[in-house]
């Protein structure tokens, strides 16, 4: 065996150490986040006047980037959305619409000021089974129909 290949062998040793020595040291302590848990560690080069091939620098696993949650459903003038749930659910829309008005889910006797431009957003739980108009109340236009079916 060459003494370049001794020197190679050696830093690898080396390397495979410094990651045993950090996941031992970090093991065990679940207070920590995740991201802070898998450090990169440090590899070992090559000396100058080694004919060894330096080992090339580990890099960090990039954190997932979250899903985004998806929004509720968006009820305007102009499109009627039909919203379907069971019984015991939890109803939530949104409504946006182009000048002031008054939002009111039929059945249920919700009501809620738009401003023009501004979106607003309905959340309550769906324990009246039937089909309900949503509207605009003084434009008296059908936004949506809220269909809550028995569990």
């Amino acid at each position: 065996m060459s003494r370049a290949q001794r020197l190679t062998f050696l830093a690898l040793a080396v390397a495979i150490a410094l990651v045993a020595l950090v996941v031992l040291s970090s093991g065990g302590d679940d207070d920590e986040p995740e991201s802070t848990a898998s450090q990169a560690a440090p590899t070992a080069t090559a000396t100058a006047g080694s004919d060894a091939t330096p080992e090339p620098a580990e890099t960090e696993t990039p954190t997932p980037t979250p899903t985004p949650k998806p929004q509720p459903p968006l009820l305007e003038p102009g499109d009627v959305k039909t919203l379907r749930f069971d019984q015991g659910d939890t109803v939530r829309f949104r409504v946006r619409a182009d000048t002031a008005d008054e939002v009111h889910v039929h059945g249920y006797d919700l009501m809620k000021d738009v401003e023009p431009g501004k979106t607003i957003a309905f959340n309550f739980d769906a324990d009246i089974t039937g089909i309900f108009e949503i509207e605009l109340e003084d434009a008296g236009e059908e936004i949506g129909r809220l269909r809550v079916d028995p569990d």
